[in-house]
């Protein structure tokens, strides 16, 4: 059985509307909520131009993601999907509810041995550099493909995999042993003992919501193939051949 959660805001109640009941909430930490003797906000390292408002969300998206790793570790959960209230199935993305199903997902998962994000953004290793350019695009393979650290990173927790429950304890024992950290997905970057994996295309996109973390709003959102999208893609009739729609992107590029 997988095991299917969903952070959330309690003043985000309009984003359950998107999730059935195959998903569990939990609950986000709130940084607006809190208080300024809670020792991650001084742990919690920023740049000196960020925003007061972006260091308390920053560090509420922190603790949430801890909060739900140690339930997982706690409980000894295995099989386990973790996304943000913003992440959109693909199925909807493109309208195909046969679009990686229930049926799909079990086999994908399946294959699945380290922590694997399932959504995300492609970056630079440098964090300065931003997200990848196109002449600096990896060529995966559909399916399961091992993330070079030493070429790229991802960024944004929006979706990711948990096969075994002790790939959650090692990340919070990682996490504890740090006296400063960072946002949530540069630690996990930095995690040595834990290999990483992505599944490609990602079978979640993020949602056009208005962001909770940034002062401003993005206008480009994570998209299918861990690149930076506007919020509202052309939509296409079918989805039911993803290689064909591969190559044209990769044309698109000019990277093919």
């Amino acid at each position: 059985m997988i095991h299917k959660f969903y952070l959330n805001l309690d003043r985000s109640p309009d984003r359950r509307e998107y999730f059935d009941n195959t998903w569990i909430r939990f609950k986000a930490s709130d940084g607006k909520e809190m208080t300024r003797d809670e020792p991650l906000l001084t742990r919690m390292i920023s740049q000196w131009n960020i925003s007061p408002d972006e260091h308390l969300a920053k560090c509420g998206c922190f603790q949430s993601h801890y909060n739900m790793l140690s339930h997982i570790a706690t409980n000894k959960l295995n099989k386990v999907i973790v996304v943000e209230d913003d992440a959109v199935h693909l199925s909807e993305v493109y309208d195909d509810e046969g679009l990686y199903d229930d049926e799909d997902l079990q086999e994908i998962l399946s294959k699945c041995k380290n922590f694997t994000y399932l959504g995300g953004a492609f970056a630079n290793v440098r964090m300065y550099k931003g997200f990848l350019k196109l002449d600096e695009w990896p060529e995966p393979e559909v399916g399961i493909n091992e993330l070079d650290k030493s070429k790229m990173r991802i960024l944004m927790t929006l979706a990711y995999y948990i096969p075994h429950w002790t790939i959650a304890r090692d990340i919070v024992e990682f996490l504890d042993s740090q006296s400063r950290v960072r946002a949530i997905d540069v630690m996990l970057y930095k995690i040595i003992k834990v290999p990483q994996d992505y599944h490609y295309p990602a079978i979640y996109c993020e949602r056009g919501f208005d962001t909770t973390i940034h002062k401003k709003s993005r206008k480009k959102n994570a998209d299918e193939y861990y690149g930076m999208n506007k919020p509202n893609p052309p939509s296409i009739e079918s989805y039911h051949d993803f290689r064909e729609r591969q190559e044209e992107w990769w044309q698109w590029c000019s990277i093919a």
